[in-house]
């Protein structure tokens, strides 16, 4: 069992609404070792894999074909499609809500941000949730190289950043179509993904012209040599293509010569400390996880020891905001809820239904604004009208399921040494359990993570 500084700072919040003995203090082994017992979700919550999904998408394809031959055509496949879709967003919350490894959780939720792949469009809108499960999951706690093939080469990040458009000038589909290249995917690559620095427009054209070829098939990500552009190409100083371009081996090469970048090293290092430690981390815990990641050759557990053995890391003011999705979830877990609770209709009142709450705190599911992700700033997150959406759902959560819980003990359980006198105060001087409960989930401290 973790302390409730590691619950908060590393996890998805401690679990109420009686306090449990805890151990005191933070111990960075104590957080690891959770990412060593296997990754084991709620089967409740397994969800249809990439290739069910890819033939569902094919046969969507087919009926749209015949749609357009004749209107009477039913569209089974688009209904069962919108469905699996829709059932994915509505079961993002309720899983982390009862997920018992919250470290892991928060890495899952960290790398899916920084590999951003938005729902927009049928085919889309299946794949990001197996994008998340079967690029991002299975490789938390190996090599980031291998993490960076996984997602860079899952058919959801070439559809959403455009990659089955992007053709070789001098390919025989460019020659023959006047087709040319699409740069959105390689310069998203190296500007979100990994090195965000130290690179210039030459190596963009050039990363571009090496990744054609890559397209999205009826079977998932494949090689398409009449796409892809011949030739030498030189970026970040090294050739690429002398090897030929029959296959994916030139662009792996690129993309494990990407993850070794010392530029790559400090742009993971400073999102990892930006997301656990501060909006504006000091250089020293920058400097320190990033020499990590390149001594450790992008070994992802060694970097997160290096994260967690910084003395920000156990400091007990809570200094970041968590954003919507975080908010709700701990909130949820404070209360003892399990997810199920989605089905009681008496007792919702409106207060399980994540879809219409997180967008009007600012979040929408599945959908950040762009390829950059949701930001990791308080300044995004917390503004007068979306405080108030969160005020507003904090009061709506305590009436429908805190009638019987004990502010006081809630308090404790869920904050423990870190709710100051003035908050404790506050709590315990509702006139009504649900409200003092309220006040607790609305407060700056409950807020932060």
């Amino acid at each position: 069992m973790l302390s409730i500084l590691e619950e908060i700072r590393f996890g998805l919040g401690p679990v109420g609404p009686e306090p449990v003995p805890r151990p005191a203090g933070f111990d960075p082994d104590r957080v690891l070792a959770t990412l060593e017992a296997p990754d084991d979700p709620d089967p409740a919550f397994r969800r249809p894999g990439l290739a069910e999904r890819l033939v569902l998408i094919e046969r969507g394809r087919a009926e749209q074909r015949a749609y357009r031959r004749d209107p009477e055509t039913p569209r089974l496949a688009r209904e069962e499609s919108r469905r699996i879709a829709r059932e994915d967003e509505e079961l993002w919350i309720p899983r982390l809500v009862g997920a018992r490894q919250g470290f892991r959780e928060r890495l899952a939720g960290y790398w899916g941000n920084r590999f951003t792949v938005v729902m927009r469009g049928l085919a889309l809108q299946l794949m990001v949730q197996p994008f998340h499960e079967e690029a991002i999951r299975p490789r938390l706690t190996g090599r980031f190289a291998d993490l960076l093939r996984a997602v860079a080469l899952h058919p959801a990040m070439l559809l959403y950043l455009d990659q089955s458009s992007s053709v070789g000038p001098n390919s025989p589909v460019g020659r023959s179509r006047g087709r040319g290249l699409n740069e959105n995917f390689a310069r998203e690559l190296m500007e979100l993904h990994t090195m965000g620095s130290g690179y210039t427009q030459a190596d963009v054209t050039g990363a571009a012209r090496l990744l054609t070829g890559l397209v999205v098939g009826p079977e998932g990500t494949a090689f398409d040599p009449r796409q892809s552009e011949p030739g030498v190409f030189t970026i970040l100083g090294r050739d690429y293509g002398r090897r030929g371009r029959e296959g994916f081996d030139e662009i792996e090469r690129f993309l494990d010569d990407l993850a070794a970048r010392p530029e790559t090293a400090r742009s993971v290092a400073f999102g990892l400390c930006r997301h656990f430690l501060a909006d504006e981390p000091p250089e020293a815990a920058v400097a320190a996880v990033a020499q990590a990641f390149l001594s450790s050759e992008g070994d992802l557990m060694a970097t997160y020891r290096a994260l967690l053995t910084r003395p920000e890391a156990a400091r007990p003011e809570l200094g970041k905001v968590r954003m919507p999705a975080e908010y709700v979830v701990a909130a949820c877990r404070a209360l003892g809820l399990t997810g199920a609770e989605r089905d009681d209709k008496d007792a919702l009142r409106g207060t399980m239904r994540f879809g219409r709450i997180l967008p009007r705190m600012g979040q929408v599911p599945f959908r950040a604004n762009g390829p950059n992700g949701w930001p990791d700033v308080a300044t995004a997150w917390i503004s007068p009208p979306l405080l108030a959406q969160r005020i507003d759902w904090a009061a709506d959560l305590a009436r429908a399921f805190a009638g019987r819980i004990e502010p006081g003990m809630l308090t404790d359980a869920v904050l423990g040494p870190l709710a100051d006198a003035g908050l404790r105060f506050a709590v315990g001087a509702a006139e009504q359990r649900w409200e003092g409960v309220a006040v607790l989930l609305a407060s700056p401290a409950f807020m932060r993570r």
